[in-house]
């Protein structure tokens, strides 16, 4: 989802940055998405703050500050809303480092809620991309073996979590630069152009 279908990071970038802000942290863009990309909340603070004795309150804050400037609009990569468009016969499930709550709201703001057969979210798994948890359990929630799914992620801990759990997948360039990605069975610009089949060794939709 993000990174994909919603251009959140920055909006993520931005919570971290406020809330770290408090604790006399400062983290610049670079550095998130250098480091921070597909980890959740509470991992990415425990890296970052040097009292873990605040954590709870840190993850909380964050928590609310991105929900904030999330209702003030949900902001959509329209190749990946075009490649979703795509997806008819095709049953579609979404794996997230995003809390329920803040899936539901982006994907129902975009109005394509209906179009995911199967969530989950990072409070559905014990651990978190880069492991293959999250793809697995939304393979099982689609009821489809993982070799004929075919994942969409932008960062490398994504990709690797989709090729540890036996999936084909293409990365986009959204949030990282292209040489990050080469682990993805393939790489592109523009999701709008991909064809998912041709990831498939029968090509037919999962």
């Amino acid at each position: 989802m993000d990174g994909v279908l919603i251009d959140s990071e920055p909006l993520h970038c931005r919570a971290f940055q406020d809330i770290l802000a408090l604790y006399g942290v400062q983290v610049t863009e670079e550095e998130y998405y250098a480091t921070c990309l597909v980890y959740s909340d509470r991992e990415v603070l425990e890296r970052l703050l040097p009292d873990v004795r605040g954590l709870d309150g840190a993850v909380a804050a964050k928590e609310r500050r991105y929900w904030e400037l999330l209702e003030a609009g949900v902001p959509a990569f329209q190749d990946g809303l075009v490649l979703l468009a795509k997806t008819e016969g095709w049953r579609v499930g979404l794996a997230t480092g995003s809390i329920r709550r803040e899936a539901e709201l982006a994907l129902r703001s975009l109005g394509i809620r209906e179009r995911f057969r199967a969530i989950v979210a990072r409070e559905d798994c014990g651990k978190g991309k880069p492991d293959p948890e999250p793809y697995l359990r939304a393979a099982d929630g689609l009821g489809l073996p993982p070799r004929r799914c075919v994942v969409v992620e932008d960062a490398p801990g994504g990709v690797r979590a989709a090729k540890s759990a036996g999936m084909a997948c293409v990365a986009v360039t959204h949030s990282c630069a292209r040489e990050r990605l080469v682990e993805a069975d393939l790489v592109v610009d523009d999701l709008a152009a991909v064809e998912l089949a041709s990831l498939l060794a029968d090509g037919g939709p999962g």
